[in-house]
């Protein structure tokens, strides 16, 4: 009896062990408002992001309004520089910063477009928040892996794309119209 109380011990204490190893080591890739209020101030444009150099032109994305599938090199070859901005409708800074997307789309600069890419999203509240702040911009929804492919696990992310798809710059974090312009004018100097 004793030596099955024992071995009974010891499974239950290898099962929690292994409980909490696996959840020290399941980083969530997506962070949570809390998480990300605690990065706030390292907000930051990046050049060493892992997607920088990466191309875009090949994903395919939906049209938010009709569901109708299209590549992002639609979209970017007839710009200079397609301003991606990744959200979602359960993310606290994406819904902070979208009234500043939708200022700066009102008077973006000539070959530059502000497009909003929707991920991990339901329909219904992404349409509802874009319908709260009258969204000026189109607006695609990602592929499920749209966010592993470009390494972006911290959301609102926006990624700043030449016309051949290549991606620039990556900004992480809440974006204000004021930064936004100083943004495009950055890129605009480098390419």
């Amino acid at each position: 009896m004793k030596k099955r109380l024992k071995i009974i011990l010891v499974i239950l204490l290898l099962l929690i062990i292994s409980v909490s190893v696996y959840k020290v080591l399941d980083i969530n890739k997506f962070q949570t408002d809390e998480q990300f209020k605690e990065q706030q101030g390292k907000q930051s444009f990046q050049n060493s992001h892992p997607a920088t150099g990466m191309n875009v032109n090949n994903e395919t994305v939906n049209v938010f309004s009709s569901e109708k599938s299209k590549q992002l090199k639609e979209v970017t070859s007839k710009n200079d520089i397609t301003v991606i901005n990744l959200f979602a409708s359960w993310c606290d800074p994406c819904k902070r910063e979208m009234p500043e997307l939708v200022k700066y789309a009102k008077h973006e600069d000539k070959g530059v477009e502000l497009v909003g890419l929707n991920v991990k999203d339901k329909r219904k509240p992404a349409k509802q928040l874009m319908d709260d702040v009258n969204v000026n911009y189109d607006v695609y929804v990602a592929q499920d892996d749209f966010l592993e492919k470009f390494k972006s696990y911290n959301i609102p992310t926006t990624l700043f794309v030449d016309k051949n798809g290549e991606i620039k710059k990556v900004y992480l974090g809440e974006l204000s119209e004021k930064t936004l312009n100083n943004l495009v004018t950055q890129v605009k100097e480098e390419i």
